[in-house]
């Protein structure tokens, strides 16, 4: 029983020792043509028309016409990779949402909405570890705070309206750390906003 035993275990690790590995899996990237779709189905329910961060090849891609007007497109860099765009609803509020990948594989995330519930900003803080700490960066106010799960958000209260009678959206820019890819992404969507 013994030998049957080790002789199964021989087979199983020979057929894993010379099984052809899988290498990194890449993931397929949003470009910039389907970006600014997205945005301009994002404008549409938002009823405004919210940031759209591009990166790279995605910036490379888009020409001055592509770009909805009163869209802020914000190159983020070389290196940088545009992971997700959509809009869904969270806590019944219409959000745009947007994902990017920094040089060194950090996750920063773009959420924008018009007059959320308190529902959704406590979401944006969900597991709070301390009390927000006001920061201002990009010349904007926000709010820093770090999340239970080890996550940093910077919000930014949008007023009800700008200027121009628009509705001002509501923005949290968030990490899995407070990073430097996070804190140059939020300067990069303060200095767009302000």
């Amino acid at each position: 029983m013994v030998v049957s035993l080790v002789v199964i275990l021989g087979v199983v690790g020979a057929v894993l020792l010379f099984a052809p590995q899988p290498g990194a899996v890449e993931q397929p990237q949003v470009g910039g043509t389907q970006a600014v779709t997205a945005v301009g189905e994002a404008a549409t329910v938002l009823g405004t028309t919210p940031l759209l961060l591009v990166a790279g090849p995605a910036a490379d891609e888009l020409a001055p016409s592509d770009v909805p007007e009163a869209s802020d497109v914000v190159d983020v860099g070389e290196g940088w990779r545009l992971d997700y765009t959509r809009t869904e609803t969270t806590d019944d509020v219409a959000t745009w949402r947007l994902g990017l990948l920094s040089p060194q594989d950090r996750r920063v995330d773009l959420e924008q909405a018009v007059g959320p519930s308190d529902e959704w900003l406590t979401r944006a803080d969900a597991g709070a570890v301390g009390p927000p700490e006001p920061v201002d960066l990009g010349g904007l106010s926000w709010s820093r705070q770090v999340r239970g799960d080890g996550d940093t958000a910077y919000t930014h209260v949008g007023d009800t309206t700008d200027g121009d009678g628009e509705p001002e959206l509501t923005t949290v820019v968030s990490g899995t750390s407070d990073h430097e890819d996070l804190r140059r992404v939020v300067e990069l969507v303060g200095a767009s906003l302000g």
